[in-house]
């Protein structure tokens, strides 16, 4: 029988996976098309605030599924760091909302 709590609680850390990945992959097409350097289009406030979304689903991805105490701190910490992350990053108003 197919256990769906684990199912669901693995998919918080693929599609983290999955959404910097398809980032990284999007910017770098981007900075193709504009002739511009990788490393610049990397310091775009829209950029680091997909890639630090992903972060954020793979530790609530590992937080769900850590099997102890020792797992589960390294995950929280990074949920931490990343909700600061993306606060500063929306806070600063650089990263475009959408009607707005």
């Amino acid at each position: 029988m197919i256990n769906w709590l684990s199912v669901i609680a693995n998919s918080f850390w693929i599609v983290g996976l999955a959404l910097m990945l398809a980032g990284l992959s999007y910017y770098h097409w981007v900075a193709g098309q504009l002739d511009l350097p990788f490393r610049q289009v990397m310091g775009k406030p829209r950029f680091q605030a997909i890639i630090v979304g992903g972060l954020l689903l793979v530790g609530i991805g590992l937080a769900v599924t850590a099997g102890d105490l020792l797992q589960a701190i390294p995950a929280v910490a990074l949920i931490m760091v990343c909700l600061v992350a993306l606060f500063t990053l929306f806070r600063s108003g650089q990263v475009h909302r959408p009607g707005k």
